[in-house]
């Protein structure tokens, strides 16, 4: 994971001792790279060198007015205050002393909140499901995709897998380490935050870590498969509105078991946008169609929502069909192409840059979120 490159600037040195020693003992010794001043000339002369490659300066009022002519676009800018109002009109600030950890986190979840893909009218971010009602469609490897391909294009992506047993990660690598736990524990909290009847005491960046591959945040999945067996329907749509309403996101990508457990009916329900993937075969289109039609006829109102925001999406297209889709009033939205090194026992990692599979993908994100149709392939 590459760090978030931060410059502390503080007239106290005694502040910037325990500041350092902190961000190396703790889990925040990955995501951020410190570099600490206390003579502000030598911060301007740093600045001024840097090339750009400084992602916040945290520092006192006199520090920030000091190499103001010197900022450029793009670089955040977070004032330590101690009390009162900021001196300057939409300034970023945080409150110089407050535990070490909610500063941290705030300053992240403030560089992160960088522009991106454009939210619902409402501010809330899009909710994006990815489903198949069989296994084995590539679910996985189009929710992955679709999430690297919206932050490529700039968005503040969260990717979000509920599958009980979840495929690896492309090259995670030891980035995932950091976040070892953090699923697990976030589900703790929530349970334990739900019955004070209070809200989570910690932001998301306590438990998510920034993916390499992805260009956006993820959970490293829990050691126990029960932590997601035991998640009711309850649970999982209050995990998603934490993530949901963290402010930090403009979508959120879940990746869901095709089994129609409570955790997938709680995405189905919730979701903005529904990415239900078929594959060019008899028994995966009657499957879909039973589901369907059990939905339709237990309960009827919950069929129209969903089929309102569903886009079913043939993946393995070979530029033909053999199969159809099980109903008459089913339309597809989209076609991913077929990539034959998929035989091969490629990992997912390597279809990243499929330029076919990409041109498919892009064109699904757009539609998506709602910036033209997608030009289906015409059949030969």
């Amino acid at each position: 994971m590459v760090p978030i490159k931060l410059v502390l600037a503080v007239q106290e040195e005694e502040y910037i001792d325990p500041f350092l020693r902190y961000v190396h003992a703790s889990e925040f010794d990955r995501r951020l790279a410190v570099t600490a001043f206390s003579r502000r000339e030598a911060l301007a002369q740093y600045v001024a060198e840097s090339g750009g490659d400084i992602d916040v300066i945290l520092g006192d009022p006199a520090y920030l007015e000091a190499i103001d002519t010197l900022k450029w676009q793009g670089l955040c800018c977070v004032e330590l205050g101690e009390g009162g109002v900021s001196q300057e009109p939409g300034s970023l600030r945080v409150e110089k002393y407050q535990p070490l950890h909610q500063l941290l986190s705030s300053v992240v979840e403030l560089v992160r909140g960088g522009p991106g893909k454009q939210m619902r009218s409402d501010g809330q971010p899009l909710v994006i499901g990815v489903y198949s009602t069989v296994g084995g469609c590539g679910k996985t490897t189009v929710a992955l995709h679709l999430a690297r391909q919206l932050a490529t294009e700039g968005g503040k992506v969260f990717y979000l897998n509920l599958e009980t047993i979840g495929s690896e990660l492309p090259f995670a690598g030891q980035s995932s380490r950091e976040g070892q736990s953090g699923f697990a524990r976030l589900l703790y909290d929530l349970k334990a935050a739900d019955d004070r009847r209070e809200t989570p005491r910690f932001p998301i960046s306590a438990y998510a870590y920034r993916h390499p591959v992805l260009q956006g945040d993820t959970l490293a999945p829990p050691d126990n498969l029960n932590e997601l067996l035991e998640m009711e329907r309850k649970d999982t749509a209050e995990l998603m509105d934490y993530i949901a309403g963290s402010g930090l996101y403009d979508t959120v990508i879940v990746d869901m078991d095709s089994f129609p457990d409570g955790r997938t009916e709680a995405v189905l329900e919730r979701a903005d946008r529904i990415v239900w993937i078929v594959a060019d075969d008899w028994g995966v289109m009657r499957k879909t169609g039973g589901w369907l039609t059990h939905l339709e006829r237990t309960r009827p109102d919950f069929y129209r929502s969903l089929l309102g925001k569903t886009r079913f999406a043939l993946n393995r297209y070979t530029g033909k069909r053999s199969a159809d889709l099980p109903r008459p009033d089913l339309k597809l939205q989209a076609t991913l192409s077929y990539i034959p090194a998929w035989n091969q026992g490629s990992r997912q990692g390597d279809l990243l840059h499929s330029p076919l599979f990409q041109r498919d993908i892009i064109r699904l994100c757009h539609e998506l979120h709602g910036e033209g149709p997608v030009p289906l392939a015409r059949e030969g």
